[in-house]
C-alpha cells in the first residue's frame, strides 16, 4: 500500500528533498499542506525546523504555514530552530533559519512558554552565549596555531643558524605578533575565497556558455524537423493533388471521348470536384500549380478551358445529357467555363 500524502511530506523533509515538497504545493492547498499534524503534534515547519533545514522551511512559510502552533511538548517550531543552533553553533544558522522565522513571529509567539518554561527569547540569549563561547573557542584556537607555528619557525631558525642569507619572508614570519599573523590568516583566507569566487563565477560561465549552445542546436534541430514536417506535408498534399488529377483525366477520357450513348446525369459528368464552382476552380488551380514550367501551366489551363466551353461541351455530349438535369448541367458547365477564363486572363 502506497504513503499518504502526509507521510510523503514528512518523508521528504526528513530527507531533504525540495523539489518533493515543492510538488506536493503544486497538486494540493497550501493550507492543507502546512496544516498537516503528526503523532507528536508537529507541523511540517516543526519538522524542518528539528532539522535546521532552512530551504524547506521558507518553501513552508511563503505558503503560509503557521508559526504559533505548538506540539505537545509546547515547542513552537523557532523553539525547535533555536535548539538547533545551539546544538550545532553554526553561525549560518542564525542567518538561515532564525532570522526568518523572527520576521514571521509575533510577538507573542516569542513570548510563548515551552512545558520546560523557557520562551523562544531566552533561547535566543542562549544562542548569543553559545556564539560567544565558540567565537572565544576559534579565538583561542588560532592563538595556539600561532604559537605551534612561531614555534616550528623558531625551531627551524636555530637549526639554520649556522647558515647565512635565508629569506626576508622567514625572518619576518618569525618576528610577527600575533595580530600581525592574524592580520595575514585573514588575508589568505580572503584571497583563496576571492580565487575560489572567481573560479566558481568562471565555471558558472562556462556551464552558462554550455547551455546556450544546447539550447541554440535544440532549436536548429527543432526548425530542421519543422522545415521537414512541411516538406513532408507538402510532398504529401502534392501527391494527393497528382492522384485526383489522374482520376479526373480518365473520368473525362471516359466520359468525353467515348461513344456511349447512355443519358447522362450531374453526377455522371467528371466535373474537377463534388463541390461549388469555388470549390472546382480552386482545384483545378491547384492542379496548374504541379506544373512547374509556366508554358505547362498555360497549356494545362487551354485544355480546361476548351474542355468545358459551353459550345464544345454541348457538341460532345449535348444529346446525351438527361433531360431533369440539362439545365443545371449547362448552367454549371457555363459558370465553370467563366471562371477558367477568369483564371488564364490572371494569371498570364
Amino acid at each position: 500500500m502506497g504513503k499518504s500524502t502526509e507521510e510523503k511530506l514528512f518523508y521528504y523533509i526528513k530527507t531533504g528533498k525540495l523539489h518533493r515538497v515543492r510538488s506536493l504545493f503544486k497538486k494540493y492547498e497550501p493550507s492543507y499542506l502546512t496544516g498537516i499534524v503528526d503523532r507528536q503534534g508537529r507541523t511540517p515547519l516543526h519538522a524542518c525546523c528539528l532539522l535546521g533545514d532552512d530551504a524547506i522551511m521558507r518553501l513552508l512559510l511563503k505558503n503560509g504555514a503557521d508559526t504559533g502552533i505548538t506540539d505537545r511538548d509546547g515547542n513552537t517550531p523557532i523553539h525547535f530552530a533555536l535548539k538547533y543552533a545551539i546544538q550545532t553553533v553554526r553561525f549560518s544558522a542564525f542567518d538561515d533559519l532564525i532570522v526568518p522565522l523572527l520576521k514571521a513571529c509575533s510577538r507573542h509567539v516569542l513570548d510563548m512558554e515551552n512545558n520546560e518554561g523557557k520562551t523562544a527569547k531566552e533561547y535566543v540569549a542562549d544562542l548569543k552565549r553559545a556564539y560567544a563561547q565558540r567565537r572565544e573557542d576559534r579565538e583561542a584556537e588560532r592563538k595556539q596555531q600561532w604559537r605551534e607555528e612561531h614555534e616550528d619557525m623558531s625551531n627551524k631558525e636555530d637549526f639554520k643558524s649556522g647558515k647565512e642569507n635565508y629569506s626576508l619572508r622567514q625572518t619576518k614570519r618569525i618576528t610577527e605578533s600575533y595580530d600581525d599573523w592574524a592580520e595575514r590568516i585573514i588575508h589568505e583566507r580572503r584571497r583563496k575565497t576571492t580565487s575560489g569566487k572567481q573560479q566558481k563565477t568562471e565555471e558558472n560561465k562556462q556551464h552558462q556558455q554550455q547551455e546556450q549552445k544546447a539550447r541554440e542546436r535544440t532549436q536548429k534541430l527543432e526548425k530542421e524537423h519543422e522545415a521537414y514536417i512541411t516538406r513532408m506535408s507538402i510532398k504529401r498534399q502534392k501527391l494527393k493533388l497528382s492522384s485526383l488529377l489522374t482520376g479526373y483525366e480518365n473520368q473525362c477520357q471516359a466520359i468525353f471521348c467515348s461513344n456511349s450513348t447512355t443519358n447522362l446525369k450531374f453526377i455522371d459528368l467528371p466535373w474537377p470536384s463534388g463541390g461549388d464552382t469555388k470549390e472546382m476552380i480552386d482545384l483545378v488551380m491547384k492542379w496548374s500549380e504541379l506544373k512547374t514550367a509556366g508554358d505547362d501551366r498555360k497549356k494545362f489551363l487551354k485544355e480546361q478551358q476548351v474542355r468545358w466551353h459551353p459550345d464544345k461541351f454541348l457538341q460532345k455530349c449535348g444529346n446525351r445529357l438527361h433531360f431533369e438535369d440539362r439545365e443545371k448541367i449547362i448552367e454549371q458547365v457555363k459558370e465553370l467555363s467563366q471562371e477558367i477564363n477568369a483564371l488564364l486572363e490572371g494569371e498570364f
